[in-house]
């Protein structure tokens, strides 16, 4: 399961939205929109910001952002 796919059912589960955590970074959504759709990949201090603030541990490691297609 990628880092996306952890985020979209916590939002789900918590009654969250998705641009409530990127105010919670704080980020632009822009960027926050490029992670989700795996355009990009968070920094690590955004990572783990993001791990804080879901309590998903797994969301610190760069590989769980990357899937398995690409070469990044």
């Amino acid at each position: 399961m990628t880092a996306q796919t952890k985020i979209r059912q916590w939002c789900d589960n918590d009654g969250r939205k998705l641009g409530w955590i990127a105010q919670q970074i704080p980020v632009a959504s822009s960027s926050f929109s490029r992670w989700m759709t795996g355009r990009s990949v968070p920094s690590a201090v955004c990572r783990h910001r993001i791990a804080d603030i879901t309590g998903i541990e797994d969301l610190r490691l760069e590989e769980e952002w990357i899937s398995a297609g690409d070469t990044a």
